[in-house]
């Protein structure tokens, strides 16, 4: 019973200090592992307890919940619909950890590891930033960052010896640092995909990516089939230039985000922004190279630079040269390990 009021004391103390983790690395974080659940989630070797008449607690070792595994502290919360979400409690290191472990592959090369540390604790800090009316900082999967629970040691150092190591945009907040998987060439605005409201840090020339034939794509679709699945009448587009590409299409005057088009599509049939389409009087057909909406940091031309020598700081600085890198030591939470940082970094 003690563990339990402590587990519900500590989520209470979250829940009403919210506000403390605005700009600050936060010793534990709250993550949604599952959402909008029907039915009372089911993880047999759990002990689950009612602490509250729309919360419980769920916690034990190795638990697992539909095909995911939990950490040892989560809550059921039901929601005000009748349905449930499962949140986490763990160690915000301990959740970088499986963020670079199961957003990038855990066998690349350390240096490329150690960027992704530094941009996915930078996207946390600026999401949980935005989250300071919610019950969770961040959901595990793409609508956020994808966490899984993460043994890697590669992964965990990673995230050790880039300690407090943050980008931060131009207006002096923590920048939510965008990463996709090939940039097929060239990055484009974070404003362009997601709107006015995010943070410019930049573009990068990506010739590495560029290069690859094999991230190339095209979609093809019975020019009926699109119609109807866009609700539109007229398929001729007109293009609406952004950058080098085209971020918003217009179809019949009714205004498409590539993302938009990726959703309704999938994402894996319109993978990247669109270089060229062809229309025919019963086809519509896409094609593009790359992978991913094209923000921030390019993995896999990150794995190209770090195999050409580049340390983690300069593959940062090329895909956010409008942010800045610094390691602030009110974030630190690891050992004090020596990050090298160029003179040209500012560091507090």
């Amino acid at each position: 019973m003690r563990v339990l009021l402590k587990l519900f004391f500590l989520l209470t103390v979250l829940l009403a200090t919210e506000s403390i983790f605005a700009d600050f690395n936060p010793a534990l974080v709250r993550i949604r592992m599952f959402k909008e659940l029907v039915d009372f989630p089911d993880a047999p070797s759990a002990l689950v307890k009612q602490l509250g008449i729309n919360i419980w607690s769920l916690s034990g070792e190795n638990i697992k919940l539909g095909n995911k595994f939990l950490p040892s502290n989560n809550f059921i919360v039901r929601k005000t619909n009748g349905r449930y979400d499962v949140i986490s409690i763990l160690q915000f290191n301990d959740y970088l950890a499986g963020v670079v472990g199961s957003e990038m592959p855990a066998s690349w090369p350390l240096e490329a590891l150690k960027a992704q540390a530094v941009v996915a604790r930078s996207y946390a800090l600026a999401r949980i930033r935005e989250r300071n009316s919610k019950s969770f900082h961040l959901d595990s999967d793409q609508n956020d960052q994808v966490y899984l629970m993460n043994t890697s040691l590669k992964a965990k150092l990673a995230v050790a010896q880039t300690d407090g190591v943050v980008l931060r945009a131009s207006n002096g907040n923590i920048l939510k640092a965008y990463y996709h998987s090939d940039c097929g060439g060239e990055t484009v605005r974070a404003n362009e995909v997601w709107g006015p409201n995010e943070i410019d840090s930049g573009t990068a020339i990506d010739p590495w990516c560029a290069s690859k034939k094999s991230n190339q794509w095209d979609f093809e679709i019975a020019k009926n089939d699109f119609l109807q699945r866009a609700d539109i009448r007229d398929v001729e587009p007109q293009y609406s230039y952004l950058n080098s590409k085209p971020q918003v299409l217009s179809f019949g005057g009714v205004l498409f985000s590539i993302q938009k088009l990726r959703e309704m599509f999938g994402f894996f049939r319109i993978r990247s922004s669109i270089d060229s389409i062809e229309i025919t009087d019963d086809r519509v057909r896409f094609t593009g190279q790359g992978f991913g909406h094209g923000a921030g940091l390019c993995q896999w031309g990150t794995l190209a630079q770090v195999r050409l020598g580049k340390s983690y700081i300069e593959i940062l600085e090329h895909y956010y040269p409008k942010a800045r890198l610094l390691r602030d030591q009110r974030l630190s939470l690891s050992l004090n390990l020596p990050l090298n940082l160029p003179r040209n970094t500012v560091s507090n």
